[in-house]
């Protein structure tokens, strides 16, 4: 489905965060954004852009994300794209920090950063064509809470009231969740019918509201944000890594592992078939806690990915549940296994 001419659209849901993602590309050139990825969703992306034939330029994050985990970092790894979030985020790992106003081109489309603080400091909203993407500044009749990650009611307000509502009333409002079945708004709807910021709501009153809510903390922030501080990727996976084992290691035990001990590639399923380590069983990054307690059962496992990236995040998430007897191949993967010329399976 196509909101624009010669723009291409898909709205992507996350139905354990009802965290929305957007992708979006230019239909002549195939060169395309994504707003907002799930690190669980990672392979649902990677497929996609396969299939609808994408080149990839740039991944996008509204803002530090509380509630998932980007796969920003994933996405570069494996696409070669550049990724940007707002600059007072202070992301270390970002290739662009954006500032209000800020543009980055896909083939003849421009998307255009609007600063729009007060969810946190540092949310971003996104401008193409006629439509806006306001991560959790502005959702669909609602608003993003305002009381962590320098959150703050009043500059909500203006982000809305000043930056938001001045676009066109026709402007498609994209929200970054949405709990009630809805997917879609407009700016003049929004400014009519949300119960939160109408139109006519004065700051005071806002403000006041706000600062009311008392909303739980959310349950997945301390894992969250310091993730997504390292654009998903930036984990502590303890002292199993290549400094202690790598592809050499790996190679010399190959042929003698015992029944109890198992290498498990962390890459997608199309990866894997094209060529892994002999021997190697595919469990996608993400699909980890599905089998932990099948896991749980072997005396040692061997996790690698291509580089590293995602076997680190696989470990982490398993060795949060408990799991001891995982061995982490850290920076190095199938890249360095192919390297040095050692067997492929297919």
């Amino acid at each position: 489905m196509s909101t624009q001419p010669y723009i291409g659209f898909r709205q992507l849901l996350d139905q354990d965060t009802w965290t929305f993602t957007y992708l979006l590309w230019d239909l002549d050139t195939r060169e395309g954004v994504i707003i907002d990825p799930v690190r669980e969703q990672f392979e649902r992306d990677l497929c996609l852009v396969g299939e609808l034939g994408v080149r990839m330029v740039y991944a996008l994050d509204t803002h530090v994300h509380a509630d998932h985990v980007t796969s920003l970092g994933m996405l570069r790894e494996e696409m070669r794209l550049q990724t940007a979030v707002g600059e007072p985020s202070g992301v270390p790992c970002a290739d662009i920090m954006l500032n209000d106003g800020y543009t980055l081109g896909f083939g003849r489309h421009t998307l255009t950063a609007l600063a729009t603080p007060g969810h946190t400091d540092a949310c971003t909203s996104f401008k193409v064509e006629n439509m806006v993407f306001t991560g959790d500044a502005l959702l669909i009749r609602g608003c993003g809470r305002t009381d962590f990650q320098q959150g703050d009611p009043e500059m909500l307000y203006r982000s809305i009231t000043q930056k938001l509502y001045a676009l066109p009333d026709e402007t498609l409002v994209y929200p970054g969740h949405d709990y009630n079945g809805k997917s879609v708004s407009t700016i003049g709807e929004e400014k009519q019918y949300n119960p939160r910021i109408p139109a006519t709501q004065t700051e005071s009153d806002f403000a006041e509201l706000m600062n009311s809510l008392n909303l739980p903390r959310p349950k997945h922030i301390d894992e969250a944000v310091p993730a997504n501080m390292g654009c998903g990727i930036s984990v502590d996976h303890g002292h199993l890594t290549e400094e202690v084992f790598g592809v050499r290691d790996l190679q010399k035990i190959l042929t003698a592992l015992s029944e109890d001990e198992v290498v498990i590639d962390c890459r997608t399923p199309d990866e894997y078939e094209a060529g892994h380590i002999p021997g190697a069983i595919n469990l996608p990054m993400g699909k980890e806690l599905d089998q932990l307690g099948e896991l749980r059962d072997y005396r040692k496992i061997y996790l690698y990915c291509y580089s590293g990236r995602r076997s680190q995040t696989v470990f982490a998430t398993l060795t949060s549940k408990g799991l001891d007897n995982l061995v982490c191949l850290g920076s190095s993967g199938m890249a360095e296994w192919k390297k040095f010329g050692y067997p492929v399976e297919r």
